[in-house]
């Protein structure tokens, strides 16, 4: 009977036996080195020698090759030898083997990002993906920053961000030698620029976006809360206005990267005080300027990325000025004027008397009207919505005579949805008021088809102020025929009234929907438009 043949077997007829079965080096370190004449061996990816007596030779060629004896034979070739080796290996099987043995090793890569080659990866945070700053160990053995990772925690967080297991503590462990490291690390970098040779660096980076960017950030870096170099930044930006605000509104208007602009937008926040002076100048020769802070006011007043304790400085610093002549300017600078003066009326920062001057303004909803008509300005509607606030009834007849309806009407058809809704809640002040009942009757072409249009094609919010427009408008008081006739007169009326009814709407909401659909249906019937509910929507049935 043939005896089995194992692994160790197959391999050794396979050739494969020191592939799989070789002993470690040092083991034959070890083995030969009473053998050995001379000094005792080192082992390196190299040819390395070890010299035995004669009746016995071992050539190894490198830590991963095999020894020649077992080395499958080498195709014959023609080549110089230089020296005979007594088992038959030439220096070129030497060189194949060694060969073999660098692709098979690769050497480890460096721990580096690829964004900052001079930074290691472990020193940033896994959350910001900064540089930390105060380096802390969760129980699970990642570190983060302290900053990030408690702000992680403040959320509501019990779990590691980077291993997503639970925690069993939050207790915060301060990772001292990484941080020695760090500091050790920051220790061999180059100084960093002072924040006037950034601002020329972002002056000269006119039409290269990548350099732009680069300079916005340092000076983003230097403004941070733990960098205490606010002051510096600002007072580098105020002692060059002219040329440095223009230069990062630029950026903050058309640069590369959302983070970036928002960065720009933040150092601007720094020096917005200092040009609060400019809308009090007057004079051509000022007019730049003057647009130019009212359009970092507006940016600075409007972005996300800014805290409110800035933004409530800023508001208390224009509150705090020449209050009729700052308005006056902000009226007169369009669309990022309004943007500042909505930011100063629903701030609760002013008292009830700056608010009223503002909204008592005469030149105010005129020219609110016109910047609405041009670009459907969201600042603008808010605006409206926040003098209609402070002022009540007299600021709705204002609004009406300035002509707002039929703006507010071409928004609510054309505009966002986002913007739609909010020109619909202003309708609906309108509408309280005789002239806005009188105003809208008179386009009741216009109002009852834009609202119409958009009563299903907007959130709830806006299809309860849909119907309380058309509610107003056609029932309140005995309503107003032309509206009533218009809006019986607009496609699929009835279906869009029962959708509303069926809907996730209030019971207040749903009642004037009902009487709404019981005056479209009278309305028609006495017009002989329809003999019933003849709509595409026919199969919505209502309570």
């Amino acid at each position: 009977m043939a005896r089995s043949t194992g692994p160790r077997d197959r391999a050794k007829k396979s050739g494969l036996y020191w592939h799989l079965f070789r002993p470690h080096p040092s083991i034959l370190s070890r083995l030969f080195a009473p053998m050995a004449t001379g000094p005792t061996p080192s082992l390196s990816k190299e040819n390395v020698n070890t010299t035995i007596p004669t009746h016995l030779t071992l050539t190894v060629d490198s830590l991963t090759s095999h020894p020649p004896f077992l080395r499958p034979p080498l195709p014959l070739r023609s080549c110089p030898t230089t020296h005979h080796h007594p088992l038959g290996q030439s220096p070129m099987d030497a060189a194949v083997a060694g060969q073999h043995a660098r692709r098979r090793i690769r050497p480890p890569e460096p721990l580096v990002m690829g964004g900052s080659p001079s930074t290691p990866a472990a020193f940033r945070c896994p959350i910001s993906l900064e540089v930390m700053r105060s380096p802390v160990s969760l129980p699970t053995g990642a570190t983060y920053d302290r900053a990030s990772i408690q702000r992680w925690l403040d959320t509501g967080h019990r779990t590691c961000p980077a291993t997503r297991l639970p925690l069993a503590s939050t207790d915060l462990v301060p990772n001292l030698l990484l941080r020695r490291l760090i500091h050790l690390h920051a220790a061999t970098l180059p100084p960093s620029p002072s924040p006037e040779e950034v601002l020329s660096q972002l002056a000269a980076a006119d039409g290269e976006p990548a350099a732009a960017e680069k300079a916005v950030r340092s000076l983003a870096a230097k403004i941070a809360p733990e960098k205490g170099k606010r002051a510096s930044v600002a007072s580098a930006v105020a002692a060059d206005l002219d040329s440095a605000v223009p230069a990062l509104l630029s950026f903050a208007k058309g640069g590369a990267g959302a983070d970036a602009r928002v960065d720009a937008v933040r150092i601007l926040a720094t020096v917005a005080p200092e040009l609060i002076p400019y809308l009090t100048g007057e004079g051509t020769e000022k007019r730049g300027k003057v647009r130019m802070a009212v359009e970092a006011l507006a940016a600075v007043l409007s972005a996300d990325g800014v805290g409110e304790d800035t933004k409530e400085g800023l508001i208390a610093g224009l509150v705090a000025g020449d209050l009729g002549h700052i308005v006056t300017t902000l009226i007169a600078a369009g669309a990022n004027g309004v943007v500042v003066l909505e930011a100063i009326l629903t701030s609760p920062l002013p008292d009830a008397d700056a608010k009223t001057a503002i909204a008592d303004r005469s030149e105010l909803f005129p020219d609110l009207v016109l910047i609405l008509k041009d670009a459907a300005s969201p600042a603008a509607i808010r605006c409206m919505a926040a003098a209609v606030q402070v002022r009540g009834r007299p600021a709705r007849s204002a609004m009406v005579r300035a002509g707002a309806v039929p703006a507010l009407a071409l928004a609510v058809a054309a505009a966002p949805t986002a913007v739609a809704e909010s020109a619909l809640g202003l309708l609906v002040e309108a509408a309280r008021c005789t002239d806005g009942k009188a105003a809208i009757g008179a386009d009741a072409a216009e109002v009852a088809a834009a609202v119409m249009g958009r009563m299903i094609r907007v959130g709830p919010a806006g299809r309860e102020a849909a119907v309380a427009v058309l509610w107003l408008a056609c029932c309140a008081g005995g309503g107003d025929r032309r509206m009533r006739e218009a809006v019986a007169s607009a496609p699929e009326a009835v279906g869009k009234m029962l959708v509303v009814m069926q809907g996730d709407c209030s019971p207040s909401t749903s009642r004037m929907a009902g009487e709404l659909l019981r005056v479209v249906r009278m309305e028609q019937e006495r017009k002989g438009l329809a003999a019933a509910y003849d709509s595409r929507t026919i199969h919505v049935m209502p309570y």
